[in-house]
């Protein structure tokens, strides 16, 4: 019997360390795959943080009501703080907005309770002083009675760089840096419709160099070139800031003056007139010249106004100081 006993005994142990050994096998199995899983997720980790750094873009949560805010690493980098000193909150990220861009970004955390969404372009001024632009995107996720945000943040700097260097160029001159020919015609159409819906008087100034030709043919067409860039500096320099100075082409220019009699805007072109004869020129040899330009002046005129006739009238006033001898003003005559 003890001997059967001790056989029964045998069988047992060895079923037991069969089991233990399948078991162990088993733990070491799924040990394996926790730690390949951990790695996986180090790796999705990793690649995510490097893709925000890449496409600038971070993710946030923010708790309206607790004024609690969670972001990620990358937004630290865009708004320019250490993560070591500086702790998010909805407080903290506000002192951050520009000034002037705070109201909108306020009514859109807002209005997202009602949309669902937060949608909102801004600046932010980080702590160096440096104005950078951002574009938030938000869904309103309300846990309970908690007001919950959660949305990217992405830094759109450079494509508002981009975007502003655009927008010049589609309204501004290359060469003089004044508006264009398309631009100057878009603000004279608005002026006429204010000055048909409020009376207030407007006048436009056309002028354009004197024997341009001539400075090309003996100068050099960069001689040519550094009289109209002299034209530009001055007109920046020397009219309002709600004037509009223009080159229409060549060494064509107009002036919009906007809240301006005739009388006025004589003596507006009449001033640089004398400015830019006055002027002394260099060419690149170093021959020293003068310039000279003729003005036609007019201004809006009754209730019939078009934009065709002022700049008809500009235009007749011009060519009749051309023909008077130049280095002129000539003016609509006034009303009576």
């Amino acid at each position: 019997m003890k001997g059967s006993h001790n056989n029964v005994n045998k069988q047992r142990l060895s079923e037991e360390t069969h089991d233990c050994d399948s078991s162990s096998r088993s733990c070491a199995a799924v040990r394996r795959e926790l730690e390949e899983a951990r790695e996986e997720i180090a790796r999705l980790n990793r690649t995510l943080h490097r893709i925000q750094y890449i496409a600038r873009l971070g993710y946030w949560k923010a708790s309206l009501k607790a004024n609690e805010l969670f972001w990620s690493e990358a937004i630290y980098d865009i708004f320019g703080v250490d993560p070591k000193t500086f702790t998010p909150s909805i407080r903290a990220f506000k002192a951050m907005v520009h000034p002037e861009d705070l109201e909108s970004v306020e009514a859109s955390m807002w209005r997202a309770q009602e949309s669902g969404s937060h949608d909102v372009e801004h600046r932010i001024v980080r702590p160096n002083g440096e104005v950078r632009w951002v574009h938030e995107l938000a869904d309103y996720a309300p846990e309970g009675d908690e007001q919950i945000l959660i949305g990217t943040v992405r830094d759109i700097t450079e494509q508002k760089r981009l975007e502003l260097r655009l927008r010049q160029l589609s309204r501004t001159d290359e060469l003089t840096a004044l508006f264009n020919r398309r631009y100057f015609m878009r603000r004279l159409v608005q002026e006429l419709a204010r000055y048909r819906r409020y009376g207030r008087s407007t006048a436009v100034v056309l002028f354009d160099f004197d024997h341009f030709k001539r400075i090309n043919d003996t100068y050099g067409h960069s001689a040519g070139d550094q009289a109209l860039v002299s034209v530009g500096k001055l007109l920046r320099s020397k009219l309002r800031t709600n004037d509009i100075p223009a080159r229409l082409g060549g060494e064509e220019f107009a002036l919009l003056l906007p809240e301006t009699s005739l009388e006025e805007a004589v003596g507006v072109a009449e001033k640089v007139r004398l400015l830019i004869h006055q002027q002394e020129l260099v060419s690149e040899e170093g021959h020293r010249f003068g310039a000279s330009i003729t003005c036609g002046v007019s201004a809006f005129r009754g209730t019939e106004e078009t934009v065709e006739a002022i700049l008809h009238r500009a235009d007749q006033n011009l060519y009749e100081g051309k023909r008077a001898g130049r280095n002129r003003v000539v003016a609509d005559e006034p009303d009576r």
